[in-house]
């Protein structure tokens, strides 16, 4: 995925964005660092209301046009901080009344605003020279307490965590709905995931059919399974992951039952190392006004940190899981401009696979669809192509192509040749040799290629 590739189904793919009209880039969030935006507070106010009155918004169909393109970063305020200059209260003589509070140098702000705030902070100092005068304690006594009682309003309305906020909007007795999360193993597949599947496929075909328009008649039980079942994914089992409760690594469905009967929603997701990978969602039309997008968007980046925050110390596999990889962003498609309001997200370069701030990229995108983001002199995150004795070769078995090969140099696995691109290079066409020799570069030095050329 570092590089470019997606999954669908068993099938992997990387597009060739120099020659498609809509380049597609990797997109990632870093979880740990995640700030939530106000456009993401209002969806899980929506969700907060609904769930514990059962009210709908009124203009739910204008809220659902604009929630995902009106997704921007909150702007921190500029204010005066007298806990930024470490004074050293207790350092002062008792009868010292002059302190000094404000840093040498040039002010940030305009020299008006500026001088506003000094005279502002130089009043609140006499009031506190005044009160202590008043309660015949030392001014340094009032100091001491004013930078309490600041610390603990400052505590107090600090912003709050991603987690603090789904809390919130989750109902105790007394609410009208409650939404209940599972996590089911989609391949190989659960006994809770086959259970379910008849829901879950209903729910697909409700949702292909009303927001992307396909034909009810068309969709597929085998098309669904192809699609968004089955997986490429073949992972170890991890004993230690087992022992401390975390899941092994893999493909999921994370189902989303409204009152704990109804599914509304379902994110296909993988769970990786350093990385939890976002294949698809679909949900119920009818909950289109629950913003389900970016709902089920947090509600994953919260399940990465759970993960990482649990079991990072006590399983090795989770120890660096702090990455959200949310497919592909294509700076041409308004519908997938929200998966950039998840900040902080990076855009994989597609010529050096380093990632770089969607904030760069967006400026170069609005110049050229195709482009370079990392900076000249930056190095490749990894080093192309896979070298030509680490490329595998498969090739239907008869004696005459066996003969023109050295013996040392193949061997033969169920009716096929096994052998190398570099041993093979000499008997195959020059059209073969020209397509395997672009396949390789596509993949990077640290993985492996497997061709089959036996059933073409």
């Amino acid at each position: 995925m570092d590089c470019g590739w997606r999954r669908c189904g068993s099938l992997t793919y990387k597009p060739d964005n120099r020659q498609t009209c809509c380049p597609s880039y990797t997109i990632r969030c870093d979880t740990e660092n995640f700030r939530i935006s106000k456009a993401q507070k209002r969806v899980l106010r929506t969700v907060n209301k609904f769930l514990f009155t059962d009210e709908k918004p009124k203009n739910a169909g204008k809220a659902a046009a604009t929630t995902f393109t009106d997704c921007r970063g909150d702007c921190p305020e500029n204010s005066f901080d007298p806990l930024k200059y470490q004074l050293n209260v207790g350092s002062l003589a008792s009868g010292d009344s002059e302190i000094s509070t404000l840093p040498d140098g040039p002010m940030k702000n305009t020299e008006r605003s500026g001088s506003a705030r000094k005279k502002r902070w130089q009043a609140l100092q006499d009031r506190m020279k005044r009160r202590a005068q008043t309660l015949g304690i030392p001014y340094e006594q009032v100091f001491s307490e004013y930078l309490l009682r600041r610390k603990k309003r400052l505590e107090k309305n600090k912003p709050k965590e991603l987690e603090d906020l789904l809390d919130s909007s989750t109902p105790q007795e007394g609410g009208a709905h409650f939404i209940d999360i599972r996590l089911c193993r989609s391949s190989p597949q659960s006994n809770e995931f086959r259970r379910t599947f008849q829901q879950e496929f209903e729910l697909y075909k409700s949702y292909q059919a009303n927001i992307h328009k396909d034909t009810p008649g068309g969709i597929t039980q085998k098309d669904f399974t192809r699609f968004l079942v089955s997986s490429p994914l073949i992972s170890e089992h991890d004993k230690q992951a087992e022992s401390a409760g975390a899941p092994q690594f893999g493909s999921y469905h994370q189902q989303y039952w409204l009152d704990g009967n109804k599914l509304i929603a379902v994110g296909v997701i993988d769970l990786v190392p350093g990385c939890l990978s976002s294949v698809y969602l679909f949900y119920d039309p009818e909950y289109t006004f629950l913003h389900l997008g970016t709902y089920s968007a947090l509600r994953e980046i919260a399940f990465i940190r759970h993960l990482h925050r649990s079991y990072g110390r006590t399983v090795p596999a989770y120890a660096d899981f702090n990455q959200y990889y949310m497919g592909y962003y294509i700076h041409s498609c308004v519908k997938m401009r929200y998966k950039g309001a998840f900040s902080p997200s990076y855009l994989v370069c597609p010529e050096t696979n380093n990632w770089v701030p969607i904030e760069r990229c967006r400026r170069l995108l609005d110049a050229q669809k195709y482009t370079r983001f990392a900076e000249d002199s930056s190095i490749s995150s990894f080093s192309f192509s896979v070298p030509v004795d680490t490329t595998v070769i498969m090739l239907p078995y008869s004696h005459q192509l066996a003969s023109m090969l050295p013996s040392s140099s193949y061997s033969v696995e169920d009716g096929r040749i096994v052998t190398t691109l570099g041993a093979a290079s000499t008997i195959l066409s020059k059209y073969a040799l020209k397509l395997v020799t672009e396949w390789r570069g596509l993949v990077n030095s640290t993985g492996s290629m497997r061709i089959d050329f036996a059933n073409s």
